[in-house]
């Protein structure tokens, strides 16, 4: 994986997923991540993306249709309870609530391991942050060069502000060289975004790094509210049909499959290096089922064999 972004390659495919809860028993704790290590082995992706998940309810007003429970370390997630798994990692580390030395103190168990990292800011300004973005960039600049820095990139937020291409480019300027966007319905938002930070980065001749999209299957009416809830923007006419479809899982994995084909032609066009990341953001096993049946059909549009 860390050559796949050094030589800035289209076609990265990632898998994500969340570590437990931190209320999990340790037997609990081994049974889930043994079959996770199961289920991971048998799919053909570059890279496992593990979570970092942080409350969010600072962001928005409006109630949270999951309850936050805090979950297992990311960082001991991924090297200690999944360290049969051999297969690149990528984690992402929430670093407002961090101490220097504790973040210090993951980017070098990361380091020594070859894993990359995604950084992640506070939730919200309000949020109280011990670290903050560009102080942990600077931090795995100065003392772990080697380690790949990822950051997050929302088409969302470019359509409100038209500033996202100049967010990113800044993340750059302080080390990142890649990113993962956060679930996408909207082509019309990511293309633009894409398009805007492709543009940007010929203007100032720089390489533009590998993005990879987040595709997400929604299997109710209620994951598709937490989805919007997370700040994923579903347009209109999309939602009324995923609202009204007699199977709205297979619905919705159909739109991730069309979604993946049409941004990776655009992307492909344009030279723009584009992979794909799958997640499920729902415990619900037939979503997760899906989210593994994804993987297979963006497998397949990128010519893999399965």
């Amino acid at each position: 994986m860390r050559e796949l972004v050094r030589t800035f390659r289209s076609g990265i495919l990632t898998y994500r997923i969340t570590p437990p809860k931190q209320s999990y028993s340790s037997e609990r704790l081994a049974d889930v991540a043994t079959a996770q290590t199961e289920r991971i082995r048998q799919l053909p992706v570059d890279a496992l993306v593990v979570y970092d998940i942080q409350d969010e309810s600072m962001r928005t007003e409006a109630p949270r249709p999951f309850p936050y429970l805090a979950c297992v370390n990311s960082t001991r997630y991924a090297l200690d309870a999944l360290a049969q798994l051999d297969i690149p990692k990528v984690v992402y580390r929430c670093v407002a609530p961090l101490s220097k030395q504790e973040l210090s103190a993951s980017f070098g168990r990361l380091n020594a391991s070859s894993c990359l990292s995604v950084l992640v800011g506070a939730a919200s300004r309000r949020q109280a942050a011990s670290m903050k973005l560009t102080e942990a960039c600077a931090l795995a600049k100065s003392e772990y060069p080697g380690l790949p820095i990822g950051g997050v990139i929302i088409a969302e937020r470019h359509e409100q502000s038209h500033a996202e291409d100049q967010r990113a480019m800044t993340k750059i300027d302080a080390g990142c060289t890649f990113f993962i966007s956060q679930a996408v319905y909207s082509v019309d938002a990511t293309k633009n975004l894409l398009s805007d930070l492709f543009y940007l980065c010929e203007a100032q001749q720089r390489r533009m790094p590998p993005v990879l999209i987040t595709l997400s299957p929604c299997g109710s009416l209620r994951t598709l509210d937490f989805m919007r809830w997370l700040g994923v923007s579903v347009p209109r006419w999309l939602e009324n049909d995923l609202r009204r479809s007699k199977d709205i899982l297979q619905a919705s994995l159909n739109i991730c499959t069309e979604v993946s084909a049409d941004l990776c032609d655009f992307a492909a066009s344009r030279g723009i290096p584009l992979g794909c990341n799958v997640e499920s953001v729902s415990l619900s096993k037939v979503e997760i089922e899906a989210s593994v049946e994804l993987v297979h059909r963006v497998a397949r549009q990128l010519g893999r064999s399965i």
